[in-house]
């Protein structure tokens, strides 16, 4: 292709489709270049989480500021996408378990960061009201979020991608960004097609939305970047609420209290595998599902090519999920596994323009909220581009 474009966006996940509509709503000509073959099964991480609206109770002003401020934001504006255009998405609320008196002092810090972060309505209950919400959980003490929920990530890329489409915007798949480089008025992109053979355009801006190839996109500007990606893992099994009654659950999102640990990504507080309900479909109405996720279980890997490196067993997820006693490792069974664009010792969306080409936007470590945050962050480009 030999025209130049006004804005590419290199990437076509949840965040690359709601920038491609956001932004189509004031700029023409826009491309969305992407590697795989379709855009609406939503591939990579887009369908490879837990498919949770996240409340944005879980991220620290200090440290994580734009995920605090995305993803609060991004939850209310999913929920207002989804009832009109009447995507399946459930507003179940969420439970954050305390197991025991030391780590029912946790959840107030929890409960103060909802507060500074205006996270609505989130409160402290008794391990009695837990049972009374959820009767096969255990726990002490909980927080209640109630605009925690769940939704359909395909259902959400097929629809944002089609109004971005509407809206003009050229979907470039199966066709790979292998180059980047500033040129006097723009950005030069080399791109390769999927019978193999390359070609160059020039746009006025590119956007770096390529998931966890983006630190490797930003290298072709930037090769001193200061930031790298962590090879990641997330896996995740499954069981069925209806095999038996102790392992009914009603369809809230359970979450154990986050702990800190140490990793490739830094020292840092984790969420630790939950359990999440998923969606069904009778008639017009959308309920929740037989089948409950358990997860993400985090496992560090060689690289984002590492297909070696085994799922832990079952054993390894039921350590986190004592607040669920019946489940047992006969139950588990695979789900899938995904690899986060998570970043070594940055905790927080990075979202900045290249210090070499100010024309480039990057979007690095786009990993948990993303998803719920996609919306917001699209907007927050938007602005930055306005500007």
């Amino acid at each position: 292709m030999s025209e130049r474009l006004n804005i590419a966006i290199v990437g076509g996940g949840i965040v690359g489709c709601c920038l491609a509509w956001e932004l189509s709503k004031i700029e023409k000509d826009i491309y969305l270049f992407e590697k795989n073959q379709g855009i609406t099964k939503g591939e990579n991480q887009t369908s490879r989480n837990s498919g949770v609206n996240h409340s944005g109770i879980n991220y620290d002003q200090k440290t994580r500021p734009l995920k605090a401020q995305l993803c609060v934001k991004g939850n209310r504006l999913w929920y207002e996408f989804c009832q009109r255009y009447d995507i399946p998405c459930l507003k179940t609320g969420k439970l954050m378990v305390a197991s025991n008196e030391e780590k029912s002092f946790v959840l107030d810090q929890y409960l103060k960061r909802a507060i500074e972060n205006n996270v609505p309505d989130v409160e402290k209950i008794s391990g009695e009201e837990v049972k009374k919400l959820e009767p096969n959980v255990s726990a002490h003490s909980a927080l209640l979020v109630p605009t925690s929920g769940i939704f359909d990530p395909t259902a959400l890329v097929q629809k944002v991608s089609a109004l971005a489409i509407n809206n003009g915007v050229q979907f470039i798949t199966e066709t790979k960004v292998v180059g980047l480089k500033p040129v006097n008025g723009g950005i030069e992109l080399r791109i390769r097609y999927r019978d193999g053979k390359e070609d160059a355009t020039l746009a006025k801006y590119v956007i770096n939305a390529a998931g966890i190839n983006a630190v490797l996109m930003a290298r072709m500007v930037d090769p001193d970047i200061p930031v790298n990606e962590a090879s990641i893992r997330g896996d995740s099994l499954k069981f069925y609420r209806t095999r038996r009654p102790e392992l009914h659950l009603r369809g809230m999102n359970i979450y154990p209290t986050p702990i800190v640990i140490n990793s490739p990504t830094g020292r840092h507080h984790t969420v630790g595998v939950h359990l999440t309900p998923t969606l069904d479909t009778v008639g017009s109405k959308t309920i929740v599902g037989n089948t409950v996720t358990v997860g993400p279980k985090l496992v560090q890997i060689h690289n984002f090519e590492d297909h070696k490196t085994p799922v832990p067993p079952p054993e390894a997820f039921l350590e986190e999920t004592a607040f669920f006693p019946a489940l047992s490792p006969q139950d588990l069974q695979f789900h899938q596994s995904g690899i986060q664009a998570r970043l070594k010792d940055y905790p927080d969306f990075y979202i900045k323009r290249d210090r070499v080409c100010e024309q480039v936007i990057h979007l690095l470590g786009i990993d948990s909220p993303g998803l719920t945050s996609a919306p917001a962050i699209a907007q927050y480009v938007r602005n930055m581009i306005e500007k």
